[in-house]
């Protein structure tokens, strides 16, 4: 009995110094200023998106939140599909000409409020200039998801767009790190759909989708997570323990991204760059081939990247000498000359962007409160890739209207 005693003194001595320290920690981190960082209710912010897709995860329907990340503020909803759109029926309304908009978080969007998106834009700027269209209007519907790759898309092409009878699918295609999420050697999120080859055939990988949602937002989750909400948002040295715990796993990314960032720009040499490449053009050569059948019609955007619209050419100079990058553009002519050899038309919004930042001094991508000159599109940024969109398809327009005339002259004619 007496050592029972003396161990349960020296186990009450052991607690009350690690009370003590802890007591003594929450303290100085409080009179310090030091909070760190809480825990969110839900870790899926995820509350508005939901796992429960093919694609791996898209916006849940009607879901509604305020947008705090890089960019403008503003709110955020989806529709009752889950896009983040108006509404739109599934039937197509008579004398409507239909484009639905595939692609990744520069197709979402929600670093803008959706008034100022390219797709919005783009559709008002055509129905309101473009007497080509006659008696008909242009609705745009975004099925643009953020992290998406072409593998996704493809995905969600086959399970929601049909359903709304498009007449043009617009792929908006990022060299800048679409490549990258196509390759399952590459991609750091693996809770996804894959294509991988097989016998000379793309098939379908979606065993990643088995995969939690904790090892999905890796990023976001902590071991501290493990704990009760409460527990660790009324504790400072808890809340110090995730903070330092989620910037060391975002530095660990930052450094592996700066590193291949690169790659993203140059021809492939290595085998598991070469067949991100191949699986790639895999895939916009197979929805090319779906689209075609569909009896619709397929187009490419090719999506710029920060470095590549750069307003100072002297900043595009350091970055090419800096990662040994013999053409910055060879991604975006590779797309272009993949759409020439499959007769698909392809719009490449670097030229454009590219011109207008360096004729106005200004950035067209990014926000004050995040990188200058990269990230996603500003508002600029979008409204000339609305004004390219538009031009082009009213052009398209034209082109028909013509080939229709003449076609009925001849009819006449006979």
């Amino acid at each position: 009995m007496k050592k029972l005693s003396l161990w349960a003194q020296k186990l009450s001595l052991i607690l009350g110094g690690i009370m003590a320290g802890v007591f003594m920690g929450e303290l100085a981190l409080h009179l310090g200023g030091i909070k760190g960082i809480e825990k969110p209710s839900d870790l899926a912010s995820f509350a508005s998106y939901t796992l429960d897709d093919p694609a791996g995860w898209s916006l849940k329907p009607g879901a509604s939140f305020e947008w705090q990340g890089e960019g403008d503020r503003s709110l955020i909803r989806a529709n009752k599909d889950g896009l983040r759109d108006r509404e739109h029926t599934k039937e197509k309304p008579p004398k409507t000409f239909r484009i639905a908009v595939l692609g990744d978080s520069f197709a979402e969007s929600l670093q803008v409020p959706m008034e100022n998106t390219f797709w919005w834009k783009m559709r008002k700027q055509l129905n309101k200039q473009c007497t080509a269209l006659g008696d008909r209007k242009v609705e745009v519907i975004n099925f643009g998801v953020q992290g998406y790759g072409t593998d996704q898309e493809l995905i969600t092409l086959r399970h929601k767009v049909w359903q709304y009878s498009p007449d043009l699918v617009l792929l908006a295609f990022l060299p800048g790190n679409d490549i990258i999420n196509n390759s399952k050697k590459l991609e750091f999120s693996q809770r996804k759909p894959f294509f991988v080859y097989n016998n000379g055939e793309l098939v379908l990988d979606d065993s990643g989708l088995n995969i939690s949602q904790r090892q999905h937002n890796y990023l976001e989750f902590s071991s501290v997570d493990y704990l009760p909400t409460w527990l660790v948002n009324h504790s400072r040295i808890l809340r110090l323990v995730r903070q330092i715990d989620l910037n060391n796993k975002k530095r660990l990314v930052e450094t592996i991204d700066r590193k291949r960032s690169g790659h993203n720009f140059q021809e492939p040499i290595d085998p598991v760059w070469k067949e991100a490449w191949q699986v790639t053009e895999g895939l916009i050569t197979l929805m090319n081939r779906e689209v075609k059948t569909q009896k619709a019609d397929f187009m490419i955007l090719i999506v710029s990247s920060g470095v590549q619209v750069n307003p100072e050419p002297m900043m595009r100079q350091s970055y090419v000498k800096r990662f040994r990058i013999k053409d910055l553009y060879y991604p975006n002519q590779r797309i272009k000359a993949l759409g020439d050899r499959l007769n698909i038309t392809t719009l490449d919004t670097v030229p454009r962007l590219r011109e207008y930042a360096e004729k106005n001094k200004t950035c067209v991508h990014g926000f004050p409160n995040a990188m200058r000159c990269d990230g996603h599109w500003n508002s600029q940024g979008h409204e000339q890739v609305a004004q390219l969109m538009a031009q082009n398809l009213c052009d398209r327009f034209k082109a028909e209207g013509k080939n229709s005339t003449n076609n009925n002259a001849l009819v006449k004619q006979k």
